[in-house]
């Protein structure tokens, strides 16, 4: 899978549709369309994470 497809993978399942709905979307299984939702989540929080700055640090120039 793709960027694109794990992005879509995350997108389809905050529209509300079920895993195997996404799963034939993409051409997988149920699982593997969790698992790609999932490290797209994961890796999507640690970027945010790591672009934060304390409150009481100078934000970045």
């Amino acid at each position: 899978m793709n960027d694109d497809d794990l992005r879509v993978a995350f997108e389809l399942h905050e529209q509300g549709l079920g895993w195997a709905q996404i799963g034939r979307e993409l051409g997988c299984t149920a699982p593997l369309a969790r698992l790609a939702a999932d490290a797209y989540r994961r890796r999507t929080d640690a970027a945010a994470a790591a672009d934060q700055y304390s409150l009481f640090d100078a934000a970045p120039e």
